[in-house]
């Protein structure tokens, strides 16, 4: 992760919308200090600061942390290197790295996409007092079978407790019909982001989550796909 780049993508973000350091401080609830150190590269947002960020300038968490703007071309080499760089950046998240800003220190670690036939883009960022699970960019990647279609896709965020499912957060409705369509085209708009989340160094609450889609297909029959994912190197073990 390039501190210098992020720093200089918000530089020019904020110009754009022509805001001073202390006006976008304003906006985001901490001080004109810690936007010049994100500017100057001497820190970095914590994942909720993150995600202020992108609804204040209308750029994705993902276009923050590679400190550019995504290559938006529908096209199969697009979606090549669309995908190196979501891999680049969780190879980049398994090192756990300390954050300095008038928040304290976050620790960083990637979820890994435990389904051949998917991939996503998901972090756990945490501290002594608070832990976030983000999750986007759902995307169905195995080029050995056609891409399946639907007509409604709901997307499921669970945990496993005691044996126990516990859904955390959900997207879509198998009640909501539309035209036969890629999966892709359902989830590509997917996005889980919770806050306060129960994780921690001795818990292995992390790596329990899950994700289950159902599809519904043209004959009125539900697919399901089963996604677990886990966590690497949490708290730098």
């Amino acid at each position: 992760m390039n501190q210098e780049k992020i720093g200089k993508f918000i530089y020019d973000l904020r110009k754009k919308y022509n805001l001073t350091q202390a006006e976008l401080a304003s906006r985001l609830h901490v001080t004109a200090q810690a936007v010049s150190k994100w500017e100057n590269g001497r820190g970095v947002p914590d994942i909720e600061l993150l995600k202020r960020l992108s609804e204040e300038f209308d750029v994705s968490i993902t276009e923050l942390i590679e400190g550019e703007k995504e290559n938006k071309k529908k096209n199969k080499l697009g979606l090549i290197v669309s995908i190196f760089l979501i891999i680049l950046v969780i190879v980049i998240l398994i090192i756990v790295f300390v954050i300095r800003n008038n928040d304290g220190t976050f620790n960083f670690s990637s979820l890994v996409c435990n389904n051949d036939s998917f991939s996503i883009n998901g972090v756990i960022a945490y501290d002594d007092a608070k832990k976030s699970v983000y999750i986007s960019n759902i995307h169905y990647c195995d080029e050995t079978i056609e891409e399946p279609k639907a007509t409604a896709v709901e997307c499921i965020l669970y945990e496993v407790v005691d044996g126990e499912e516990k859904v955390i957060a959900s997207y879509g409705t198998l009640e909501d019909i539309k035209d036969n369509a890629p999966i892709s085209a359902y989830l590509r708009n997917v996005e889980f982001n919770i806050d306060d989340y129960e994780c921690g160094c001795n818990s292995t609450t992390c790596n329990n989550l899950h994700i289950r889609i159902n599809a519904l297909d043209s004959d009125d029959g539900i697919v399901t796909y089963e996604i677990p994912l886990s966590v690497n190197n949490i708290c730098g073990n």
